[in-house]
């Protein structure tokens, strides 16, 4: 699968599920859970925090600093995912074939390591922000809201790639 198919899907699935979010109560945003994290807003502020760090990962910058991105509503975490998957999408289509076999060296959050290929860190990305969606499915399930189709074949049904 190619690097933009999964970008996009990445895109669409966190704004389908954000949008899915911000249709409930206000509350449940920030009501707390047990889960990785405790509550649907912490769950993605970590999601924006991770993102940016791969994305600098992937330009070159071996242990980029930790940013915390507003949160405090629904609205405001969209706009923030927003803003920093446009920058991404300027960079991205910048990337030659060869590129995304790059081997880039960086350093992980707890000091660790890694020399990767630029490919294999781009699908860490996407996999890790599918990882922490399903755990936002689990939070309105525990809600008793239910949850929404975002897998990758119902992308592929509601757009054209």
């Amino acid at each position: 699968m190619d690097w933009q198919s999964m970008f996009r899907y990445h895109k669409w699935a966190t704004q389908k599920l954000l949008d899915h979010v911000e249709s409930q109560n206000a509350s449940v945003f920030h009501q707390e859970a047990k889960n990785s994290f405790k509550s649907i807003s912490e769950t993605y502020s970590h999601i924006l925090s991770v993102d940016y760090i791969w994305y600098k990962r992937l330009t070159g910058i071996e242990k980029p600093e930790w940013i915390e991105f507003d949160v405090s509503t629904v609205s405001l975490t969209k706009k923030a995912f927003t803003e920093l998957h446009v920058e991404m999408e300027q960079y991205f289509p910048t990337l030659l074939d060869d590129d995304w076999n790059q081997v880039l060296k960086f350093t992980n959050l707890r000091g660790d390591p890694f020399s990767n290929k630029r490919k294999e860190m781009f699908f860490t990305f996407i996999n890790h922000a599918s990882y922490h969606r399903g755990q936002v499915t689990s939070f309105l399930r525990q809600f008793d809201i239910k949850g929404i189709a975002i897998d990758y074949i119902y992308f592929t049904k509601e757009t054209d790639r």
